[in-house]
């Protein structure tokens, strides 16, 4: 396929900003609005967005793909998103609408059901007599306009918002109606009668419509919101609801402690578990389809004085693929780890917490290195990313599939690049570092502080020091820390004692996300990695045959040239990208 490349926009485009609130949309509405045949192309040339060549691209794409033109052009980095939506606006004359802050009309919203408008993407905005104005991302959408047209039996008006605050908006305006509508219909016992299941029962309460679309609209909700994990905690009166998004905690609602056998039974249904069993922890997994995204939910069940406490992590299973300098690693690093990821042998390792985005960097330097033709075999627990071109191999404990077992299988399988999900037992380190040893690449994680004690750790597990000093080329330790919302960004209030710790200067200022509707109010747009690479030298494996301390190896690492993790951090801090408290959070 041709290449398309990015054009600068420049101040040239005159697009007028989104709509914002109810009050000035039915001002806008009052405007006469002309549908134009003008194709979308010369619209967005119009604007000044892209250039005539670029569309004659997209167009000889369009005839191989049969994809809308839009799409072509978004997927191509030529323009974003939001400007075909308004390409599209102009089109046809109708408002293009941020929904981040409307104040939407609950006549409106009573007016289409939540599983509709979370199906078809569609979000009703205003009600006025028999005048129904909906938000949607393609007006022109004849089907969706016919059954809506069905449904409500209203004179259907329309506008123009993003897929992503389409679903935020419905996330928000029909989760408490949803709730409602399944304690309404649940049958419950009141809180004095004696309440007995057994397991046929519990499984009729979590089939029951109203919870089934309950937790449905529970997960979509956190998809929409780009949450990694839900919470459902109980508490002594009610159960509270969290989202998890960019490592924060969120409280999105509370609701009635009725509904949550109901909602548990549900979740273990999902996950193929024990309904029956309520006295031991358990897990599941499944995998749903939203947003053109197929996710793997990971759960866990745990029971607690007030009832079983339940965490879902959602893993978006398509890696979004991404270079090095975007996940935040800088020329010199990146260009480092790049010539460490074209070695034929060695083994490299990617440390850090749960959480750290370790896994997330193995994709991207996989990534990386699959352009070069070569044969890659993971082996995880789980597979948390589908990558095409790549042999991924599922660990099974049940059958007694371990890490060294399939490592033993994968080395007859002629790899090239082996990476091992995780380090975790003496067996599959002297196997990894035997790989290593033997003409191949490979790379793994090692649940450790920093790059220095991931040297010794490989030697307290078992692996003979000549071993590692043999076979290690580098170790990456990162952390994940919270970027600045950019529009909301405010001079931080530093407490003197975290000065001193980091040794910052008390005239030195930082910047901190304030927090607005563009961020939820987090003040949060977004995580990036901060780092440190050690980069196995002369001088650091001659100290590891001396044995030393994990200090003299960190201490050593410096000399050469390795930028300590704090460092990092403040680094990036100092570029107004995050706030000192993150580097004060994740410091070592």
């Amino acid at each position: 396929m041709a290449k398309l490349k990015p054009m600068d926009h420049g101040p040239q485009c005159r697009c007028s900003d989104p709509i914002a609130n109810s009050e000035e949309l039915r001002k806008h509405q009052q405007t006469f609005y002309k549908y134009t045949a003008m194709p979308l192309g010369e619209i967005l040339q119009e604007l000044g967005l892209v250039t005539p060549e670029q569309i004659s691209l997209a167009l000889s794409d369009q005839s191989v793909s049969h994809k809308r033109l839009g799409e072509i052009l978004v997927e191509k980095g030529v323009v974003s998103r939001d400007d075909v939506l308004r390409g599209l606006c102009q089109r046809f004359g109708v408002p293009y609408v941020n929904l981040r802050q409307f104040d939407v009309d609950p006549k409106a919203v009573s007016v289409v059901p939540g599983h509709f408008a979370r199906k078809h993407l569609v979000m009703p905005l205003l009600l006025d007599k028999d005048r129904l104005l909906v938000a949607v991302t393609d007006p022109s959408d004849t089907e969706l306009i016919n059954m809506l047209r069905f449904m409500t039996g209203k004179v259907l008006e329309f506008c123009i918002a993003s897929s992503e605050d389409i679903a935020y908006a419905i996330s928000s305006y029909y989760g408490g109606q949803e709730m409602q509508s399944a304690l309404d219909d649940l049958a419950v016992f009141s809180s004095d009668e004696p309440f007995h299941l057994d397991a046929d029962n519990e499984e009729s309460l979590g089939t029951e419509r109203p919870v089934v679309q309950l937790v449905q609209s529970v997960i979509s909700d956190a998809m929409a919101r780009r949450a990694s994990d839900i919470h459902v905690r109980p508490r002594e009166s009610v159960v509270e609801l969290y989202f998890r998004v960019d490592g924060v905690m969120q409280h999105i609602r509370s609701f009635s402690k009725k509904l949550l056998a109901a909602v548990v039974s549900r979740i273990k249904i999902v996950g193929n578990m024990d309904i029956s069993e309520h006295r031991l922890p358990q897990d599941g997994r499944s995998r749903i389809h939203y947003l053109d995204k197929t996710v793997d939910l990971r759960i866990s069940i745990i029971p607690t004085i007030h009832g079983e406490s339940v965490v879902i992590r959602l893993l978006d299973t398509q890696f979004a693929l991404k270079s090095l300098e975007a996940l935040g690693f800088d020329g010199r690093d990146a260009e480092e780890l790049r010539h460490l990821l074209t070695r034929n042998n060695g083994i490299f390792l990617v440390t850090g917490p749960t959480g750290s985005g370790k896994s997330t960097t193995l994709y991207t330097a996989l990534d990386h290195i699959r352009c070069s033709n070569v044969n890659i075999i993971t082996v995880e627990d789980p597979v948390e990313y589908h990558v095409d071109g790549i042999t991924q191999i599922q660990v099974n404990h049940d059958t007694g599939y371990s890490f060294a077992r399939a490592l033993r299988h994968i080395l007859r399988h002629d790899p090239d690049v082996i990476m091992v999900g995780e380090i975790r037992d003496e067996e599959t380190a002297k196997m990894a570092v035997e790989s290593a040893l033997t003409g191949h690449l490979v790379l793994s994680t090692l649940h450790t502080n920093d790059a220095a004690t991931t040297v010794t750790r490989l030697i307290e597990i078992g692996v003979e020091p000549y071993l590692v000093n043999s076979s290690l080329i580098g170790v990456l330790a990162q952390r994940l820390v919270r970027c600045n919302c950019v529009h909301c960004m405010a001079e931080e209030q530093i407490d003197p004692a975290v000065r001193k710790v980091l040794g910052v200067a008390e005239d030195e200022v930082f910047f901190k996300g304030s927090g607005c509707d563009l961020c939820h109010d987090t003040g949060v747009s977004g995580r990036m990695a901060v780092y440190e690479l050690l980069v196995m030298t002369a001088e650091l494996r001659r100290l590891l045959a001396q044995r030393v301390p994990a200090d003299s190896i960190g201490e050593q690492a410096v000399r050469d040239g390795m930028t300590p993790l704090t460092q990092s951090a403040l680094k990036v801090a100092r570029e107004r990208k995050i706030p000192l408290s993150e580097v004060y959070r994740v410091r070592l």
